[in-house]
């Protein structure tokens, strides 16, 4: 099954994210062209540093985890995430972890620019309410996180064919 899928800006609120599974291709439209499409956003967000993008998003399977192209179905107790700080710069760098099976790890990470307007209004208060990242990392670790992400596909568009989304992919 072929799926494309529209993703909110995390923190860009006139960006939406056009993803394809499987093979994880992706465009930023603007929001008003989103709109015009009448297509529901799916449960989820994403972030953007440059041409790169990450984010998560609901699957039948549980949450899909990416960065650009690749893509992987976690699960609570074999995926884990950090954020820290790059010493001396205003960066940080985030990292991910999955392992399928005891000989297989899927890696990713991201170095992005420290997302700024924390106690801007009263509900940016802490790290996770303005970087997507740190609030992925700050989740990994509780399973009610998991469960949260696994939903029936909700916007889009569906193609039968037999590919599918599969844990660690």
């Amino acid at each position: 099954m072929t799926h494309t899928l529209y993703l909110k800006s995390y923190d860009l609120y006139d960006e939406i994210l056009e993803y394809h599974l499987p093979d994880g291709k992706f465009a930023i439209l603007p929001r008003e062209k989103f709109v015009s499409l009448g297509i529901p956003l799916t449960f989820g967000a994403f972030c953007r540093e440059g041409r790169q993008v990450a984010g998560i998003f609901a699957s039948p399977e549980g949450p899909v985890f990416f960065r650009d192209a690749q893509h992987v179905v976690g699960r609570f107790g074999a995926t884990s995430a950090t954020v820290k700080d790059v010493p001396a710069q205003t960066k940080r760098y985030f990292a991910f972890s999955h392992k399928q099976e005891p000989s297989q790890t899927v890696e990713f990470g991201l170095l992005y620019e420290k997302r700024l307007g924390l106690g801007a209004n009263p509900y940016d208060n802490e790290e996770e309410d303005i970087d997507l990242l740190a609030m992925i990392a700050s989740n990994v670790g509780h399973e009610a996180f998991f469960r949260a992400y696994i939903k029936d596909w909700v916007g889009g568009s569906e193609q039968q064919n037999p590919t599918k989304v599969s844990p660690g992919r």
